[in-house]
């Protein structure tokens, strides 16, 4: 049995086995059967960890889906019907794989899967670390079992230090969740340091209020009215009706719309939206296509009379749904589309008996679902050790993200500045 030991200088391995160790090595998998015993952590059960590339992973993915139901939290964004086509549909140059965690040596129970990313050469440095995949979701949680969670994230780290990798990093952990408990008693059990780099509260809607009495209580008196004026001016121009697809062929079409309407937008005029940016629109199309034959996803739209006018990609994992993405169509503007799409798209979500919660994944401070939803769910950037080189990758990501920070502060003002040139 390979045993991952954790000890002050990082991850190490360790043969102790009975007639040989028992690790596999090649381009495709990682293959380690692993007791994880760390300091104070003492595990009996015994999980197989493997790194695989998108297409060995690919071949299991019922058990995949499996796990992805039953997790300790939900994550859509890490379900085998996103997380491959997101895989397959990386940006060119970079390359991803996935981690995953077997009880047993049969690989029949899997109880851990996390997808990732490389993300040495943003540190500036030859430091081998790995990210969790975004796919863009704003989203870090790795799926773990209900059983031995703590056995299998230490088996998924040991799997990476046994590859040379230092650092694994989550950017967007739930902050007193689950997995963060999980992680937190391995900090105390087993030493695995963790190095928390930044964090934010963003919108959250969960009540047991109707959709309509949550917005009479929720959204500030001036704000209603001025709704209720900007959907009567539109129905001035025509029929205003709100609907929800569902299922394959909804989907399928629901998409194309959803690119078409993105892409007349400023995101097209800049060459960022789905339809332009390479690979993006085979991945939504794909990964719709999958989680459509599961119900996991919903496309809201806005419409004025035959013409989409906003928006919004909803997926859904377990009971929660995730405010994924939205558009709209500029030139109506004045009469806040993409706002009456979310009011209308949360009477919906919030009217729903399968649902208990849903999730904006947007930043924080976000100007319009912020005044709208009024829970809040914390979420953290955080660096896992893996490897004895942990301490310089933590000390380069805290200035990558004084980097990204500042950058992004500057891309705001330039945008505002733009805005106010238009206006004028």
């Amino acid at each position: 049995m390979l045993i991952a030991r954790n000890v002050r200088a990082g991850w190490q391995a360790d043969d102790a086995v009975r007639g040989g160790v028992t690790a596999v090595w090649s381009d495709v998998a990682e293959d380690a059967s692993t007791g994880c015993r760390g300091r104070g952590l003492r595990v009996s059960v015994a999980l197989t960890a493997e790194i695989l590339e998108v297409e060995a992973a690919a071949e299991h993915a019922a058990r995949w889906r499996d796990l992805a139901a039953r997790a300790l939290e939900p994550n859509p964004f890490f379900a085998p019907d996103l997380a491959i086509p997101g895989l397959r549909h990386l940006p060119e140059g970079r390359r991803g794989s996935v981690v995953m965690v077997w009880r047993g040596e049969e690989r029949r129970d899997l109880v851990g899967v996390l997808p990732i990313v490389g993300i040495g050469a943003r540190y500036l440095a030859p430091l081998p670390a790995r990210q969790a995949a975004a796919f863009y979701g704003t989203i870090s949680t790795p799926l773990l079992g209900a059983e031995a969670p703590d056995a299998t994230l230490a088996a998924m780290l040991a799997s990476l230090g046994q590859r040379g990798i230092h650092a694994l990093h989550l950017p967007y952990l739930h902050e007193g969740g689950q997995v963060d408990a999980v992680l937190a008693k391995l900090e105390a059990d087993a030493g695995v340091r963790r190095v928390r780099i930044d964090g934010f509260r963003r919108a959250f809607l969960q009540s047991a209020l109707p959709g309509s009495d949550y917005m009479r209580a929720t959204l500030e008196t001036r704000r209603r009215k001025e709704a209720d004026r900007q959907r009567r001016r539109l129905a001035d121009i025509g029929s205003l009706t709100f609907r929800v697809a569902r299922g394959p062929l909804e989907i399928a079409a629901a998409v194309e719309l959803f690119l078409d309407l993105e892409a007349l937008g400023w995101k097209g005029r800049e060459g960022t939206d789905l339809k332009t940016a390479p690979g993006s629109a085979a991945f939504l199309r794909d990964a719709a296509a999958g989680l459509a034959a599961h119900d996991a996803i919903r496309i809201a739209i806005l419409s004025l009379d035959e013409r989409p006018i906003a928006a919004g990609l909803v997926l859904t994992a377990q009971n929660r749904a995730y405010y994924t993405k939205t558009c709209y169509a500029e030139d109506l503007g004045r009469f806040s589309p993409g706002f009456l799409l979310t009011l209308d798209l949360t009477a919906h979500l919030l009217d729903d008996p399968a649902l208990a919660s849903a999730d904006s994944i947007a930043i924080a401070d976000h100007p319009m679902i912020d005044r709208l939803w009024v829970e809040r769910f914390p979420v953290m950037s955080i660096l896992v050790e893996t490897g004895p080189a942990f301490g310089l990758v933590a000390g380069a990501e805290r200035l990558r993200e004084t980097i990204r920070q500042r950058s992004r502060a500057f891309r705001t003002g330039i945008r505002a500045w733009r805005s106010s040139r238009n206006k004028g």
